[in-house]
């Protein structure tokens, strides 16, 4: 009893973590204290992964600046395998069921290649940084 009550209470609390605020297209992320871009210019803008790292730091949506590249981690924690439509937490309301770039370029490869986030997986891969991909940019909750 104690262990089924343990897992209702911490579903109830990973589902609550994540709250859209729609007036300013963003979700934020409290569990991981994050904030993430939402609007329409993530299912718009496509961009090589330089361009975008520019993207994101240039970036304002309403009062916020800041704004960077997430990392794979922090995309991993916005995945939902339950979610089959696109394997995206269901407070986005806008997404590609595609490459979105992350933060990561590797050295191993000269840093030819950058990790970005498949959301028709929900799985992170990595992909020549010269190709137009999809661009969410996070920033951290302060």
């Amino acid at each position: 009893m104690k262990l089924l009550f343990f897992l209702f209470v911490s579903t109830f609390l990973y589902a609550n973590s994540f709250e859209r605020v729609n007036d300013l297209d963003i979700v934020v992320d409290k569990t991981n204290k994050l904030i993430w871009q939402d609007d329409i210019r993530v299912i718009k803008v496509r961009k090589t992964h330089q361009n975008a790292q520019e993207y994101c730091e240039k970036l304002k949506i309403g009062k916020f600046s800041n704004w960077r590249l997430p990392t794979i981690e922090e995309f991993k924690s916005i995945v939902d395998k339950k979610n089959q439509k696109n394997f995206i937490n269901r407070k986005f309301k806008f997404n590609i069921p595609n490459g979105y770039w992350a933060s990561k370029a590797h050295w191993r490869t000269l840093w030819y290649y950058a990790d970005y986030m498949h959301f028709i997986s929900g799985t992170a891969y990595y992909d020549s940084r010269h190709k137009n991909k999809y661009i969410r940019c996070v920033k951290d909750l302060k």
